[in-house]
C-alpha cells in the first residue's frame, strides 16, 4: 500500500485510467476518483462538528482522490434556521462560510483530510428561491431570487434581487472563498447547478429580468456567475483552485439544455480564471436519480459538452462503481469521476477497488429512502457506519472482547448483516435460514421493476458471508431445540415479519397479498386488477402495480388518504408517476376498500361515505404484516435472546441494518 492510503498493483490491471494521477491548477491528484459535494448534515450552528471531520477523513482514508465538500452557505441571506424561534442554526445543516469565526472549525476538515492524501474543495452556495422548499424552516430574509418566480414545488414567492443585493451577494461568495483558503482548502467550487441561485440566473424558467443580468443574451444571462468567478479571484491566490459545478440539464420544460451549457462552458473557459468544472444533471428534487434511472444517466450529454471545452471535466449522475468510471474514462467522457451516494455506501470503495477487491465493495442500492431524508446526519440503508464514523470508522482497530458462540435465526438483510459483522469480529457463527435462499423480503422487494439493485445488496452479504466461516443452513426451520443444540451464548432473532391473512371467503376472483403478486404468475393482458394502498403508500404497493402494469394488466390503484405513493421517497415520485399514468394506470384517492363479493370491490369515498362497487379480474391488498417473533418466547430464560428487524416491528431495511450493528458493536 503507498502512503497515500491506496494500493495501485491491482488497480493499474483492473482499472489502470481510473488510478493514474491527475493535475487540476495547482492540485496534483493521487487518482481520478471524485467525491462528490453532499450535505452531510453534521454541522453545528453554521460550523464543522467533530461529526462533519469524521465523516471526511473516512472517505479521504478510503482513497478518493479529491473530496468537494457539501455546500457552505455563501451569504447571511441564503441562512435557513428553525422556525418559529429563529435562533442561530441551519436547518439544512450547512457551514456559513462567510463567517470568519469558522474558519478553526473547517481547518480541522482541511488537516483530517491532507492527512491521507486527498486534496479537498469546498463547495459555496446561495439557495435562492430554492430555500422555500423545506417545510417548517424559515429564512433569515426573505426568500431572494433574480426574478419574482415560484420554485417548482415551492409554497413562497422570492423576493427580486436588485442590483445593491447582487453587489452584495458577489462580495459575500468572494469573502467566503477567502475564508477557505485560509483555512487550508486546495481550492472552491461554486455551485451554479440544480437551479440554486446562480443556476437561476443562467436559466430561462428562473429569470424573468430585462436589466443587465436578464435573459435576452447569454453574456447578462452569465454576469452574475462572472463577477463572482472575477470577484473570488481577486481575493484568492492563483494557485487556489477554483471550479464551476453545473446541471449540464435541468430536465423541466423551458429549462436550461445541454446546448445552453455548453455555450456556458466555452463562455467561462474564456474567462480564463476556472479550472475546471463539474456536469450534473437536473434540478432540485430530481437531479438525484433513483435506481429507476440508468447507471451514468447523463454521460451522453456530458460528453457532448465536454467537445466545447480544455478545461477538465468531473462527470456526475448515477455512478455507481469504478467499472463505470474506467469506462467513461476510457471512452473520454470525462477527466474524472464524480461519486456521491456511492461513497456513502462504502467509504472504502476506491481503497476496495484499487486492491482488485471489487465484490466486497457494499453496494449503493439507490432507493433514497434514507440518504435524502436524514436530518442529523445522512444515513444509509446498507452503511449504519454512516454519519457515526467517530463512533463506527472501518479504520478504528477492533476493541479486545469475549469471543462468543452467536446463532443467527434468519437470512435477511439484518441477520445477514448481524452474521457478516459477527464474523468479522471473531465470533462463531450460525445462520439458520428457513427458506432455501438468502435474502428475506429484500431479494422479493428486488423482482418489482426498476427495483433489480436492491438485490445488490444482498449479493455483497452472501460474498461477505461465504468468504468467512459463518456456518450457513438453509431450508432449516430454526426451533429451540436446534439453536439450544449448538450451546450458543447469544441468540440473534431476526425472522422477520409476515403479512396477515387477507379475508377471501367471499371472494371468485384471486385476492392476494402485495409479495404475492411478485410471486405469481403473470395475468393476461386486459384484465383488470385493483391495487389497495392501505394507507402505507410505500413501495410494496407500488411495486405491485408497476409489476402488474408491465403485463399488461389494467389497473387501479386506490387509497384512503388524498395522494398516492405518500410515502415514497421525493426524488422517486416524478418517475413512478410518469410509468405509472404512461401505462393508464387509474388513480383513486379517497378510496377504502371494503372487501371482495364474488368478482366486485366494494369500495367507499373516505371524504364523503358514498359507496362504490366495480368487477376486476384480481384484487391486490397491502395486508398489515405481523412480527414472527414466537421464537423468543420458546428460547426466553434458556439463553440471551435478543431481537433485531421486522421481528421487533415491522418497518425498514435500514431500521434491521441499523439494528444489527448496534446489537453486534455493543458486544465490544
Amino acid at each position: 500500500m503507498s502512503d497515500t492510503g491506496v494500493a495501485h498493483t491491482a488497480a493499474s490491471r483492473q482499472f489502470p485510467t481510473l488510478f493514474s494521477p491527475f493535475r487540476i491548477g495547482s492540485m496534483e491528484l493521487r487518482n481520478r476518483i471524485v467525491m462528490l459535494p453532499m450535505g452531510a448534515r453534521l454541522s453545528r450552528d453554521g460550523r464543522a462538528s467533530d461529526a462533519d471531520v469524521a465523516w471526511l477523513e473516512e472517505r479521504a482514508l478510503g482513497g478518493v482522490g479529491m473530496i468537494v465538500t457539501g455546500a457552505h452557505v455563501a451569504h447571511p441571506s441564503a441562512v435557513v434556521v428553525p422556525s418559529p424561534d429563529g435562533r442561530p442554526g441551519n436547518a439544512y445543516g450547512l457551514v456559513h462560510a462567510f463567517d470568519a469565526a469558522g474558519i478553526e472549525a473547517n481547518r480541522r476538515r482541511v488537516d483530517a483530510v491532507h492527512r491521507h492524501g486527498a486534496k479537498i474543495i469546498g463547495q459555496l452556495v446561495h439557495q435562492g428561491r430554492d430555500n422555500s422548499f423545506l417545510p417548517g424552516v424559515s429564512t433569515a430574509t426573505p426568500i431572494l431570487a433574480p426574478s419574482p418566480l415560484r420554485t417548482h414545488g415551492g409554497s413562497d414567492t422570492p423576493h427580486e434581487l436588485d442590483k445593491a443585493e447582487i453587489v452584495d451577494i458577489v462580495a459575500g461568495f468572494a469573502t467566503s472563498a477567502a475564508n477557505l483558503e485560509a483555512a487550508g482548502f486546495d481550492g472552491v467550487e461554486l455551485h451554479a447547478a440544480h437551479g440554486y441561485l446562480i443556476g437561476q440566473f443562467l436559466s430561462p424558467i428562473g429569470n424573468a429580468r430585462r436589466d443587465e443580468y436578464g435573459i435576452d443574451t447569454l453574456e447578462n444571462r452569465m454576469r452574475f456567475l462572472d463577477e463572482i468567478v472575477v470577484a473570488v479571484r481577486e481575493k484568492v491566490r492563483r494557485e487556489f483552485v477554483v471550479g464551476v459545478r453545473l446541471s449540464v440539464a435541468e430536465e423541466m420544460p423551458g429549462g436550461i439544455t445541454q446546448t445552453d451549457t455548453a455555450a456556458v462552458v466555452e463562455r467561462i473557459e474564456a474567462l480564463g480564471l476556472v479550472d475546471y468544472v463539474s456536469l450534473s444533471l437536473g434540478v432540485r428534487g430530481i437531479y438525484v436519480k433513483d435506481n429507476a434511472t440508468p447507471h451514468g444517466v447523463a454521460l451522453e450529454q456530458i460528453a457532448a459538452v465536454r467537445k466545447h471545452t480544455a478545461l477538465p471535466v468531473i462527470a456526475a449522475s448515477r455512478i455507481v462503481g469504478p467499472a463505470v468510471g474506467e469506462q467513461l474514462l476510457n471512452d473520454d467522457v470525462a477527466d474524472l469521476v464524480g461519486m456521491g451516494r456511492a461513497l456513502i455506501a462504502d467509504p472504502l470503495l476506491p481503497l476496495k477497488a484499487s486492491e482488485g477487491r471489487v465484490d466486497s465493495i457494499r453496494p449503493c442500492i439507490a432507493f433514497v429512502q434514507d440518504c435524502r431524508q436524514g436530518v442529523n446526519g445522512v444515513v444509509c440503508g446498507v452503511n449504519a457506519a454512516a454519519s457515526r464514523e467517530l463512533a463506527w470508522s472501518e479504520f478504528a482497530p477492533l476493541p479486545e472482547t469475549r469471543h462468543r458462540k452467536v446463532v443467527v435465526v434468519g437470512g435477511g438483510p439484518g441477520g445477514l448483516e448481524a452474521a457478516r459483522l459477527a464474523t468479522a469480529r471473531g465470533h462463531e457463527v450460525v445462520l439458520y435460514e428457513a427458506s432455501p435462499a438468502l435474502g428475506g423480503q429484500l431479494a422479493l422487494a428486488a423482482r418489482a421493476p426498476h427495483r433489480a439493485e436492491l438485490g445488490g445488496f444482498v449479493r455483497f452479504l452472501q460474498h461477505a458471508i461465504s468468504d468467512s466461516d459463518v456456518d450457513v443452513r438453509l431450508g432449516v426451520r430454526a426451533t429451540a431445540e436446534t439453536v439450544l443444540a449448538h450451546a450458543p451464548d447469544l441468540v440473534i432473532v431476526a425472522t422477520g415479519a409476515q403479512p396477515l391473512p387477507l379475508d377471501t371467503s367471499e371472494a371468485a376472483i384471486p385476492v392476494l397479498n402485495t409479495w404475492q403478486v411478485l410471486e405469481s404468475p403473470a395475468l393476461q393482458p386486459g384484465q383488470r386488477a385493483l391495487v389497495v394502498d392501505n394507507g402505507t403508500g410505500f413501495w410494496q404497493v407500488y411495486g405491485a402495480v408497476e409489476r402488474l402494469a408491465e403485463q399488461g394488466v389494467v389497473v387501479e390503484v386506490a387509497a384512503p388518504g388524498p395522494a398516492l405513493a405518500s410515502h415514497i421517497p421525493a426524488e422517486s415520485v416524478p418517475g413512478l408517476h410518469k410509468r405509472m399514468r404512461s401505462a393508464g394506470v387509474v388513480y383513486s384517492p379517497f378510496t377504502r376498500f371494503e372487501g371482495v363479493s364474488g368478482r366486485t370491490a366494494r369500495l367507499v369515498d373516505t371524504a364523503t361515505g358514498e359507496p362504490r362497487a366495480a368487477e376486476f379480474d384480481l384484487v391486490v391488498v397491502q395486508a398489515e404484516n405481523r412480527a414472527v417473533d414466537e421464537l423468543r418466547a420458546d428460547l426466553d430464560g434458556r439463553v440471551e435472546v435478543r431481537l433485531i428487524g421486522d421481528c421487533v416491528a415491522p418497518r425498514r431495511l435500514s431500521h434491521a441494518v441499523l439494528e444489527a450493528n448496534e446489537l453486534v458493536r455493543s458486544l465490544e
